[in-house]
């Protein structure tokens, strides 16, 4: 039987993963959306759009997940924001970037996988918890 410490202990351990897979996101995000367009052919076709749906999946998922309900959508907005902003700031900034339209398309995308997912499973373990407390 574990006591509340324990299960307390749990929850920032997960939150601790959480924020981690969120880190690096915004790593892969730096790295992919930043830094200059060169570099070796990509492995497979639309690999940019498949890392822009990973790295924002990324940052958003962890969010949801901890988030209370109503700063979710505090940061749903952020991520569409940084998503736009970043495109914006690839037109002006050189490097052999430009802005594309289908990237930001793709970072919608994972914003909108993280949120399907991570409400699927914060939906899933509220379930259990309130199931346990009954």
């Amino acid at each position: 039987m574990q006591g509340p410490i324990l299960k307390d202990q749990g929850k920032y351990v997960v939150w601790a993963i959480l924020g981690a897979i969120s880190g690096f996101g915004m790593a892969l995000a730096a790295w992919v959306l930043l830094a200059p367009n060169v570099g070796p052919p990509p492995l497979f076709p639309y690999q940019d759009k498949v890392f822009h749906i990973v790295a924002f999946g990324c940052l958003t998922g962890p969010a949801i997940l901890v988030l209370p309900r109503p700063y979710s959508w505090f940061w749903l907005a952020h991520m569409i924001a940084l998503g736009a902003g970043i495109e914006f700031v690839q037109a002006r900034m050189g490097e052999g970037r430009s802005a594309d339209p289908l990237d930001f398309l793709a970072d919608c995308i994972g914003i909108a996988l993280a949120l399907v997912i991570g409400r699927l499973i914060r939906r899933m373990f509220e379930a259990r918890t309130s199931d346990a407390a009954r």
